[in-house]
């Protein structure tokens, strides 16, 4: 697959042989890498030289300033130069990590991204951006900055946990979502009655990734149609910052599409029965994070829905749907309103 971009074109391509795919990169160019420290002592990696190394502990700290200076840091002290490439293998953390030290080091420099988690292959590995934290306020720093070029290996999908599997499909339900028609019917088809971890990964991906290109390749720095990719985010942030974290991001966004959907349901814009289908469809894949939600303050989540990029002027925005295929973005009328909605949503989890 390849992407369009006005910083640069880019492609995405399957491996079936990931330590093979490292080391020709590593044989044509001098490579630096940074890697989820899941990884440690992985094969795939053994081809890079261990003073080119870093493995980092992928959590939301690592996408703090304090920690980025010191990836900056080992970089220049280890000789990266502007000829030299950044590999960066991991999740969104290590994604986001990567894309930013790329974009700023030297005013830019080369990188090669091996999306290893299923929430980053079928969904942010395209789309050039890199979200840092700072304090309190979750993903408000970042850029655009799209890689060189992407790999993916379904094998290493094989290896995740059974909640990191679920984090993933967040997403990908989300996607389906927003292109409806018949590629939500497929996934519908896929995933229904269906063990998260028996969904077949590979097709997913795929699937997930060509429905997001076009919104990424006419939108590129997500000022109109790329907006509508945040379904369920405004609410699902707000879910992961005041669980400290404790909700995995894609579960969170699973949640927030439930509560997107419930609140298009209040305000007339969905029948009843479709919301009841889609928390049949969604359980298995938020259960039991739900009683987290239920028990977070109400007041607590429109505060954090205040503090999202979206919102502007005090007013909360938030994406909201008219049925698979039919997303708007909506601006709810005061803080008033949300808290009723998201009160009613409430009541409806376990």
């Amino acid at each position: 697959m390849q992407i369009n971009s006005s910083v640069r074109d880019y492609s995405v391509r399957e491996t079936e042989d990931l330590p093979s795919a490292v080391a020709g990169l590593v044989g044509n160019c001098r490579v630096f890498a940074l890697v989820d420290g899941f990884f440690t002592g992985s094969e795939a990696f053994k081809s890079i030289d261990a003073g080119r190394c870093l493995f980092v502990e992928a959590n939301e700290k690592a996408k703090s300033f304090e920690r980025l200076g010191e990836v900056y840091g080992w970089l220049l002290e280890n000789g990266f130069r502007r000829d030299c490439v950044l590999l960066v293998a991991g999740g969104g953390v290590l994604q986001d990590v990567g894309c930013f030290v790329a974009s700023t080091l030297m005013r830019g420099v080369r990188w090669v991204f091996i999306p290893t988690t299923l929430l980053a292959q079928c969904d942010s590995c395209i789309g050039s951006k890199s979200s840092i934290n700072f304090g309190r306020f979750k993903n408000q720093i970042g850029t655009f900055y799209p890689p060189d070029e992407i790999i993916l290996s379904d094998s290493i999908l094989l290896t995740l946990p059974t909640d990191e599997v679920r984090s993933g499909m967040g997403e990908v339900i989300k996607l389906h979502l927003i292109a409806g028609g018949d590629r939500w019917q497929w996934f519908e088809a896929q995933a229904a009655g269906r063990d998260p971890k028996d969904t077949p990964l590979r097709e997913v991906v795929r699937s997930s990734l060509e429905i997001k290109k076009p919104f990424v390749e006419e939108d590129e720095f997500d000022r109109g149609k790329r907006n509508l990719l945040n379904y369920g985010h405004t609410f699902g942030h707000a879910y992961e910052s005041l669980s400290d974290f404790a909700i995995p991001h894609g579960i969170a966004v699973s949640l927030g599409v439930l509560t997107a959907t419930h609140l298009s349901f209040q305000k007339g814009w969905v029948g009843e029965a479709h919301y009841m289908d889609l928390q049949r469809l969604l359980r298995p894949f938020y259960e039991p994070f739900d009683k987290i939600v239920r028990n977070l303050s109400v007041d607590g989540i429109v505060d954090a829905m205040k503090l999202d990029k979206k919102a502007s002027g005090g007013r909360l925005a938030c994406i909201l749907t008219r049925g698979p295929g039919a997303m708007e973005k909506v601006e709810l009328e005061s803080p008033n309103e949300a808290r009723h909605l998201l009160g009613e949503f409430m009541n409806t989890l376990s």
